[in-house]
């Protein structure tokens, strides 16, 4: 039977319930949105199957990893990078694969969702700075693969560590992409961020990282009909790591042992190692094929790309190496947060707030004592 000792424990990737026969475990929401497995104990056998299939421990090297800096010009106005996720989900389509994907929904939820056709792709483009919903989608990976079908499944490295165990018996037809993961922001805050920013207002659309902004920016912005607003106080709060899942600040795959078949990641400082190779400001990805399965299936692709080999440890970045750890106030921001609601936490640890106009000032005089 699957017990918790600790939050810290589970990445909430669903594959411990999909693997239970008995139906007897079900992902519950926290007060922040993050699902946990609750048993239900009249239901449970003790089979094991749950623990067995818990794959939240470190990934096996899958060999030599293979680095690139990739981009698809015909796919750079749409893409917050090079265009990578989408040209390996318009690939996996024609080669009639079923691919797996996050999509936000039309109440603004950012869920994982199956798609068979090339119409179904472009809400599955686009980075989504939130956990995902992978309500059902375990189970409907595998029985896809139990009745023969070729699965491409992109997500976070902890999600496609879930399906890989679960699915296991199948790995020759699944194809596993991840990113490489900040960290995955609470989804109950994001559902709250938006009436409070809308402000009486019909919201209509919502971009994390908008691509007319530039490759570098990384600013939220809301769409009100014909109306455009940029925004950044979501953004501020995820990179002060104040809304993480617990799991992410000791996520055993922030490193270059990954769970899947292909990394994908924004090649951060690709204008220092290739220059003039993506210096136009709209995104050049970094594709690492961690096994041969991934070297394969990204030799060629349906689309036009510009590709060179490049040297991963020149290109390395954070989360390649170690995990993200929580601000300083990440428990505080939680505790306000369940009691007090957005409006308080956003006053109280927003960009304008005297808790952090002193945490910088603290930061400030270190940075002045270093010298």
């Amino acid at each position: 039977m699957i017990q918790l000792a600790r939050r810290e424990d589970c990445s909430g990737c669903g594959a411990c319930a999909a693997a239970c026969p008995h139906e007897a475990i079900v992902m519950e929401a926290d007060g922040m949105g993050f699902r946990y497995p609750h048993v239900d104990a009249s239901r449970c056998v003790d089979c094991g199957l749950c623990e067995k299939v818990c794959a939240f421990s470190p990934a096996e090297g899958g060999g030599e990893i293979e680095a690139e800096a990739i981009r698809f010009p015909a796919l750079l106005d749409g893409s917050q990078s090079g265009g990578l996720a989408s040209a390996l989900m318009e690939k996996a389509v024609l080669e009639g694969y079923i691919v797996y994907g996050a999509a936000m929904d039309a109440g603004f939820v950012v869920r994982h969702r199956r798609v068979t056709t090339l119409e179904q792709l472009p809400p599955l483009r686009l980075s989504k700075y939130v956990q995902s919903d992978m309500d059902g989608i375990p189970s409907k990976v595998l029985e896809d693969l139990r009745a023969g079908k070729k699965v491409l499944f992109t997500g976070t490295p902890c999600q496609c560590a879930g399906i890989g165990s679960l699915c296991a018996a199948f790995r020759e037809r699944l194809i596993l992409a991840d990113i490489v993961c900040h960290g995955v922001p609470a989804p109950h805050v994001w559902r709250d961020y938006l009436p409070w920013a809308s402000r009486g207002r019909h919201l209509t659309g919502a971009l994390f990282r908008d691509p007319s902004l530039g490759w570098h920016e990384h600013k939220e912005v809301l769409l009100f009909g014909e109306e455009r607003e940029v925004r950044e106080e979501y953004t501020f709060l995820f990179y002060r790591h104040l809304m993480l899942r617990p799991s992410c600040s000791v996520c055993p795959f922030a490193s270059l042992s990954r769970p899947s078949d292909i990394t994908m990641a924004d090649c951060w400082g690709v204008e220092k190692v290739l220059p003039g190779f993506a210096d136009d400001n709209r995104g050049c990805s970094l594709l690492l094929a961690n096994t041969e399965a991934g070297k394969a299936f990204t030799a060629v692709f349906p689309q036009a790309c510009e590709r060179k080999n490049i040297p991963l440890q020149q290109v390395i970045q954070r989360n390649m190496v170690r995990p993200t750890k929580p601000g300083r106030y990440a428990k505080s921001f939680e505790n306000d947060y369940l009691r007090r609601g957005f409006a308080y936490v956003q006053a109280h640890y927003g960009s304008n707030s005297l808790n952090y106009k002193l945490e910088n000032l603290v930061w400030q005089v270190k940075k002045r004592f270093r010298k």
